[in-house]
């Protein structure tokens, strides 16, 4: 009778391996609690209004010791470069120059008027009379508040009306001695105001505004890398970024208005905006008006979230708002796990996808998460696709 032989150990390690080689071979198709997900693809829509602050791509030139500032460009104008802006006079220029100047132009056009035209009819002079008694007109209806309109505009046309009745005048003077000497007057007063005075031109192309609201110096299309989401709450406040205002007093800015910035503070967790995400972007007051605006920026940290946009539409009527409420809004399309497949790894933020045995790591961005469900997009393209496997750890 033959003696029945008893099982060795290597028999036994040798079934343990034949065991977990066959259990690694099935795992992926047995379901084991939910400890592995599905990748899915999903859409989800995001809107909300949040604080920000306008950064304009902007010059601002200004000048020392100034005591007047002639405009001659129209204000939010397009100008070229090269042209002129803006006449500026030093501190050695006085107002009664200017009024000395006047007094002797007055004394021109009285002169014409009761001297050499006294017994002539000049129709022509006559309606340069009436388009300058009605711009002054219009002028002070204007500072009294009896009609609505631009005071600068005004103001402009009046300084227009009154330079061409005195070309009218200069063209067709008679010889005259006294009248003589009152133009020669005339031009030495001229001289000696523009030896104080200095032509501002642009230095480039740009729309043109004479109003600043004293961030332009730390505003900056330069500054914006250390921008942080404690200056932006600073100015939604009122409050200011530089106490440094120099000796310096600004003149005009030139601005670019085919590039401009927009910086948005947010406590919300479930935002997370991606760089180069592109949302439909609205200021409140402003809701005639849509731009696309693309993430350039993220910064996170002590609660908040500050996200730079950069607009490359037309900034309009804009160029005079520094803050207000942006509403954003995106649909997102991409990748769907489950919340619970999230986990971090030295701080970054990914899930396991099951491809070996324990996973590998692939870091990804959340692009919204609901507490439920998250849409992801993996840092390196192609490293994750629809239907694979991610483990629940």
């Amino acid at each position: 009778m033959r003696r029945r032989r008893r099982a060795t150990g290597r028999f036994y390690i040798f079934l343990l391996i034949v065991l977990v080689i066959a259990f690694l071979i099935v795992r992926p198709h047995l379901n084991l609690g939910g400890r592995e997900a599905v990748i899915m693809t999903a859409n989800t829509q995001y809107s909300q209004s949040m604080d920000c602050v306008i950064i304009r791509d902007e010059n601002v030139v200004s000048a020392e010791s100034m005591a007047r500032v002639e405009y001659v460009a129209s204000e939010n104008t397009l100008v070229n470069q090269g042209d002129t802006v803006a006449y500026t006079y030093s501190a050695g220029y006085s107002e009664r120059l200017l009024a000395r100047l006047e007094e002797t132009r007055a004394e021109i056009q009285q002169y014409h008027k009761n001297t050499i035209l006294q017994n002539i009819k000049d129709a022509a002079l006559e309606r340069y009379d009436t388009i300058v008694d009605m711009m002054v007109l219009e002028f002070k209806h204007l500072v009294n508040r009896d009609t609505r309109g631009s005071l600068l505009s005004a103001a402009r046309q009046l300084e227009s009306a009154m330079v061409n009745r005195q070309e009218y005048l200069r063209q067709n003077r008679r010889e005259d001695a006294r009248l003589t000497r009152l133009y020669e007057e005339e031009n030495t007063r001229m001289t000696n105001i523009q030896s104080w005075r200095r032509v501002e031109t642009a230095s480039k192309s740009g729309v043109v505004s004479f109003y600043t609201d004293g961030y332009e110096k730390d505003l900056t299309v330069e500054n914006l890398p250390s921008l942080t989401a404690a200056d932006v709450r600073t100015v939604i406040g009122g409050g200011r970024l530089s106490s440094d205002s120099g000796n310096s007093t600004p003149v005009y800015r030139l601005v670019n208005q085919d590039r401009w910035y927009v910086a948005i503070v947010n406590t919300d967790t479930s935002w997370n905006p991606v760089v180069d995400q592109e949302y439909y972007l609205q200021i409140q007051g402003f809701e005639d008006l849509a731009f696309t605006a693309r993430v350039t920026s993220v910064q996170k940290g002590a609660g908040q979230l500050l996200a730079v946009f950069e607009i490359d539409d037309p900034i309009g009527p804009l160029i005079y708002q520094r803050t207000g409420k942006a509403m954003l809004s995106i649909t997102i399309s991409g990748l769907s796990i489950t919340t619970r497949a999230l986990t971090e790894q030295n701080g970054q933020t990914g899930v396991w996808l099951y491809d070996v045995p324990g996973g590998t790591f692939i870091p990804v961005e959340v692009l919204s998460n609901d507490g439920k469900n998250a849409l992801i997009q993996p840092l390196v393209e192609g490293a994750l696709d629809v239907g694979q496997r991610v483990l629940i750890k």
